[in-house]
């Protein structure tokens, strides 16, 4: 029944990453240039796809059924997969990032420690280890050493990859606070669940280095099909919102003297006043491209002008202006519905609008209008 089922879920495996690889080849993209890096990652992805795929066919070929622990072919896998997968997702939000040198030189570490388990491998062999205890005799046996110490630098990796992508998140965050008015739909906590389940997964993978359980090796292998299915279905449909975000994550190319040069002659008050007065942050879905444009200025300048003066980034300081407005609607026009000063103040819907104001007043707009009018 295991044997039988070990072949299903490893065939299943085999064709959904082949088929998957395929789809990334040959995924049609609109001919936009920031998609480059997207283009580089899906190539990145197939080959960690096709990787996967043939390394699980020879085992089935092979019939390769008998457990090593840490073996090299696990930890060669494990350790090319994990910066693939996460430097995927790290394109997503930080495309500037990643090229093919980053790549080479995190994965150059990897070439070396097999250059060296090739080496001793020919000179003292390469024991099988079936359990816990053959291991603690085997520790220090060259070959094994170079093994332990592979599983150590992949513990390194899971950690130094999770410090990173938490790292590009926070500044891709950032970003969109300081460009998008609206941004409750572009932090795209997919990724964020995908790192997630990418860790779990190579946590799960770190374990499988020292069970040699039949089942557990079936659950993870259940584990890794499950998750490559749902990771490709998610990343092929991302170019949607890459297209919109890209005028935030790429910068405008204000150089630092023309900056310099505008903060002197330019008043922040005035500026100010200009916004006010002209109500630019009450447009729906209105980004700090917009309203540099509006002000005829540089959209990093606007933002230098937010950031400095207002202390706070582009997103908390009109939704600041927008709840004020929204303070004076609510008392002055007692019958209108909270979804007509939503609307009246840029949110496109009510729920954003009642949690952009509890976040500043620590009230719901309800409340606070009871609270004025008592």
């Amino acid at each position: 029944m295991i044997n039988s089922t070990f072949l299903f879920v490893n065939t299943t495996l085999v064709v959904g990453c082949m088929v998957m690889a395929f789809i990334f080849l040959i995924l049609p993209l609109p001919e936009n240039k920031g998609l480059h890096k997207y283009r580089t990652s899906l190539r990145f992805l197939a080959g960690a796809y096709l990787i996967m795929a043939l390394l699980q066919f020879l085992f089935m070929a092979f019939n390769v059924a008998k457990v090593n622990m840490i073996s090299i072919e696990e930890l060669t896998l494990a350790s090319i997969q994990a910066p693939l997968f996460t430097f995927a997702l790290i394109t997503l939000i930080n495309p500037q990032l990643i090229s093919k040198i980053f790549l080479t030189r995190r994965l150059l570490t990897i070439f070396i420690l097999l250059f060296f388990y090739f080496s001793f491998k020919f000179k003292w062999g390469d024991p099988i280890i079936l359990n816990l205890v053959e291991l603690k005799l085997l520790a220090f046996h060259p070959t094994v050493i170079i093994r332990e110490l592979f599983a150590l630098y992949y513990v390194y990796q899971i950690v130094y990859l999770t410090n990173l992508f938490c790292k590009q998140v926070h500044l891709y965050e950032d970003e969109i606070d300081n460009f998008f008015a609206d941004n409750q739909s572009l932090h795209v906590s997919w990724i964020k669940y995908s790192f997630y389940a990418c860790f779990s997964v190579g946590v799960c993978t770190f374990l499988s280095f020292f069970l040699f359980s039949s089942l557990c090796v079936l659950i993870f292998t259940v584990v890794y099909a499950i998750f490559y299915l749902v990771y490709a279905l998610f990343y092929i449909q991302y170019p949607r919102t890459f297209i919109y975000i890209e005028q935030a994550i790429f910068t405008s190319g204000e150089s630092t003297r023309e900056l310099s040069k505008n903060s002197k002659r330019l008043v922040w008050d005035e500026l100010r006043n200009q916004i006010i007065v002209n109500k630019y942050y009450l447009k729906s879905g209105v980004t700090i491209e917009e309203m540099a444009q509006y002000l005829k200025i540089g959209r990093t300048t606007l933002s230098n002008f937010i950031n400095n003066e207002e202390g706070m980034n582009f997103n908390m300081w009109v939704n600041s202006l927008r709840v004020e407005e929204a303070k004076c609607l609510l008392i002055n026009n007692p019958t209108y519905s909270l979804i007509q000063i939503a609307e009246m103040t840029g949110y496109s819907e009510s729920s954003n609008f009642s949690r952009q104001f509890k976040l500043i007043t620590n009230e719901s707009p309800s409340v606070w209008r009871q609270s004025c009018q008592s």
